[in-house]
C-alpha cells in the first residue's frame, strides 16, 4: 500500500460534538482501505469521545493542550486581576499554539489527501500542504442566512480542491457561491450499523438526544412536554446529552413540577443510546437549526417515528412529512403538541411512520456511503490496495 494514498484529517479536538463524531466515523470507514491519520490540536481527554478504529492514527499536536475558557471565566467572576491577567496570557498562548502547531504538522506530513473539518484550518491547509496534495474543506454547520458567515466560508475555501458541506441542500447553495475552481461535493453521513432489532413502540417514553446548547432548543421541548403531559400524564420525557445549559434545563424541569417525569441521562455511548431508543416510542427534535441531523436517522433505524420543527434544515432533508416522519412548520408549539398526542393515541399511526422511517435510512447505510467515499478517493488518485 503506497503511503501517497494517506488521508489526513485536521480537527480542533475529538470531544463530544457532531463534527467530531462525523470525522471519527469517516476516518473509521476509510481506514479499512487507506492509511488514515487525525491531527488534533486539543487533547480534551485521555480518549476520544467516540470509538476510533485501531487502524486510525491519532496525533495530538501537544499532550493535553486544551482551551482555558472555564478558568478565565472563574477568574473574571472572582474579580482577581492577577488571575485574570495570567489566564488571558494563557489563552493567547493556547490560541497561538493551536494554529502554529497545526501549521508545522501539515508542513511535515506525508499525507496525500488532507481534509480540514474546521473553518479555522481551511486557509492554513491550502497555504502549507505538501506540493501535489489534494485539499478538502468540510462544513458541518448551517449558515442560517448569515451573509457575513457565508462570505468568510467562501473566502476560506477559495483555494481548496474540494468543498464538502454536510448536506445536499448546503452543497447546492455553495455551488453558486464558490465559483468553478472549487468542486462542491456531497457525501452523506452514515450509520455505523442498521440494527436488526427495533423498538416495539409500546413504551411510554418521548426521547430527544443532543448537546445542551441554545441552538438545540431543549428548553422548548420541556415546554412542549408540559402541554403533552396535561393530556397524557403517564408519558415521560427522556433527554440524552450534556452541555452548558444542563443546569438551567434541570432547573426549568424542576420548576414545571414534573421533575420526576423529565429524565436527564447525560452523555451516553452509541450502544447506550440505541438501548434507550429501543425503550422509547417517539423521537422529537426541537432544534432551531441543524445542519444534518444524524440522530434522526439513528432514531429511524430503531423504528422510532420522528417529529421535528422544520427550522432544523437537516430535518427537512431527512424527513418527508407525513411519510417517513413529521415536520412542524413555523415552530408552532400547538401543532407540535397535537402531533405528539396523535402519535401517543394512535399506535397504528406511529408504527406506520416508524416503519417508513426505518425503510428510508438504507440511503445512509455504511455500504452505500462507503462506496461513494471509495469512488471519490479513487478519482483523487487514491487507489485502494
Amino acid at each position: 500500500m503506497s503511503m501517497k494514498n494517506k488521508i489526513v484529517f485536521l480537527v480542533l479536538h475529538l470531544g463530544c460534538g457532531g463534527a467530531e463524531r462525523a470525522v471519527i466515523s469517516q476516518a473509521n470507514l476509510l481506514a479499512a482501505h487507506y492509511p488514515v491519520e487525525i491531527l488534533s490540536a486539543y487533547q480534551l481527554d485521555e480518549q476520544p469521545a467516540f470509538p476510533v478504529d485501531p487502524k486510525v492514527q491519532i496525533t495530538y499536536l501537544r499532550q493535553y493542550l486544551r482551551p482555558n475558557k472555564e478558568e478565565l471565566r472563574r477568574s473574571i467572576a472572582r474579580k482577581n486581576p492577577f488571575s485574570m491577567i495570567k489566564e488571558i496570557f494563557r489563552s493567547l498562548r493556547i490560541l497561538y499554539l493551536r494554529t502554529h502547531l497545526m501549521k508545522k504538522a501539515v508542513k511535515k506530513s506525508d499525507g496525500h489527501i488532507f481534509i480540514s473539518s474546521r473553518y479555522l484550518y481551511h486557509r492554513l491547509l491550502t497555504q502549507h500542504a505538501p506540493a501535489g496534495a489534494i485539499c478538502i474543506a468540510q462544513e458541518h454547520n448551517h449558515h442560517n442566512g448569515d451573509e457575513k458567515y457565508i462570505r468568510k466560508q467562501v473566502k476560506a475555501v477559495a483555494k481548496m480542491d474540494y468543498f464538502m458541506p454536510v448536506s445536499a441542500e448546503l452543497t447546492e447553495f455553495y455551488k453558486g457561491r464558490v465559483g468553478s475552481r472549487v468542486s462542491c461535493l456531497y457525501i452523506p453521513h452514515h450509520l455505523e450499523i442498521i440494527p436488526r432489532g427495533e423498538s416495539p413502540l409500546t413504551g411510554k417514553g418521548i426521547l430527544s438526544v443532543g448537546r445542551f446548547s441554545p441552538e438545540k432548543g431543549m428548553d422548548e421541548l420541556i415546554r412542549v412536554y408540559q402541554e403533552v403531559h396535561k393530556h397524557h400524564p403517564d408519558w415521560d420525557l427522556h433527554l440524552v446529552g450534556d452541555g452548558e445549559l444542563r443546569p438551567a434545563l434541570e432547573q426549568q424541569a424542576a420548576e414545571t413540577g414534573l421533575g420526576n417525569q423529565i429524565h436527564f441521562h447525560g452523555f451516553c455511548s452509541q450502544d447506550q443510546i440505541r438501548s434507550r431508543m429501543k425503550e422509547m416510542s417517539i423521537y422529537v427534535m426541537t432544534s432551531h437549526t441543524e445542519a444534518f441531523g444524524l440522530v434522526l436517522i439513528e432514531a429511524q433505524a430503531m423504528g422510532l417515528p420522528c417529529i421535528a420543527y422544520d427550522s432544523a434544515q437537516g430535518a427537512r432533508e431527512i424527513l418527508r412529512s407525513g411519510e417517513n416522519g413529521i415536520l412542524i412548520p413555523d415552530r408552532d408549539r400547538g401543532k407540535m403538541v397535537a402531533e405528539i398526542c396523535r402519535m401517543i393515541e394512535d399506535a397504528s399511526y406511529r408504527k406506520n411512520i416508524g416503519r417508513s422511517g426505518k425503510e428510508s435510512v438504507r440511503t445512509y447505510s455504511k455500504e452505500n456511503v462507503e462506496k461513494k467515499w471509495i469512488d471519490f478517493m479513487q478519482s483523487c488518485g487514491g487507489e485502494t490496495p
